[in-house]
């Protein structure tokens, strides 16, 4: 098992006052286990900084200039519904209707300005504690897979998995890409809406797909590169994958995109 005793929580921070961001950079440097690895001060900019950053906790403000906090959680899409997020509001008011839209996510809370830095503290620890659980979860997964016991093997150019309900072969070609969520894999294919694949990891799925055919973006993404059909660049960077009539759109990662273009370009020579 991976030691995560010494493992440290990447933090973005979203505030529009350059004074609470900096209160809160001040806070967490206290903190045993956390490390800001960002701060933004509107929507626009923290979408780019959580894709480039990729943190495993989000400090987030809800009343912001031109959208709110609760305006950034309808943008992220559902593999990023795994990171951590922590309220930081003036609104206690608000605490209800924050956490209820938060659900989906893997973990949220709520602090009230002025920040009280022994109740951020202890709202990290409660983070930390189920996120350092989890991960203890994946790697005890990782540790099945390389000793042997996966439920998941490549064969005659299919992904071939079963559970205790079902068996399934997904044909390779078919495959558009995969992502990872909430400690599973979604398999998006142009012949099925999206399969579920319990009880694996994505670095186990790109070790059994072909090099020369799938590129990985990131921690979430491998993309089947014949499927990309369009990329678009600027501050919010995407590429759309299709095949047999279905398309799927997946966000970039802003250092990803000439790595996506060059995979593009090559597959079309």
């Amino acid at each position: 098992m991976m030691n995560t005793k010494q493992l440290t929580a990447k933090i973005v921070i979203m505030d529009d006052e350059f004074f609470v961001r900096q209160t809160l950079v001040s806070m967490l440097a206290n903190i045993p286990n956390a490390m800001v690895v960002g701060e933004a001060e509107d929507v626009g900019s923290g979408i780019e900084l959580i894709l480039e950053k990729e943190p495993d906790l989000i400090l987030l403000d809800i009343k912001m200039p031109v959208r709110s906090g609760f305006d950034l959680l309808e943008e992220l899409t559902h593999c990023q519904q795994q990171y951590g997020l922590i309220f930081v509001s003036g609104y206690p008011d608000e605490a209800l209707t924050a956490v209820q839209k938060a659900a989906p996510y893997f973990h949220s809370d709520f602090v009230v300005k002025p920040i009280d830095p022994v109740i951020l503290q202890t709202k990290f620890s409660i983070f930390y504690n189920k996120w350092q659980a989890a991960k203890e979860q994946e790697s005890e997964l990782a540790g099945l897979l390389e000793t042997g016991i996966p439920q998941i093997a490549y064969k005659s150019d299919q992904l071939v998995f079963q559970n205790s309900q079902l068996f399934h072969c997904i044909d390779i070609d078919d495959i558009l890409y995969c992502e990872s969520a909430n400690r599973q894999i979604n398999v998006y294919c142009s012949q099925y809406e999206h399969i579920n694949i319990p009880n694996t990891t994505l670095d186990a799925i790109e070790r059994m797909l072909p090099a020369d055919a799938f590129i990985r973006i990131g921690k979430s993404h491998i993309l089947n590169k014949s499927a990309i059909r369009f990329i678009q660049k600027g501050n919010r960077p995407k590429c759309i994958l299709a095949r047999n009539g279905k398309s799927y759109e997946v966000q970039l990662y802003a250092s990803n995109v000439e790595k996506v273009e060059q995979s593009y370009s090559i597959t079309r020579k």
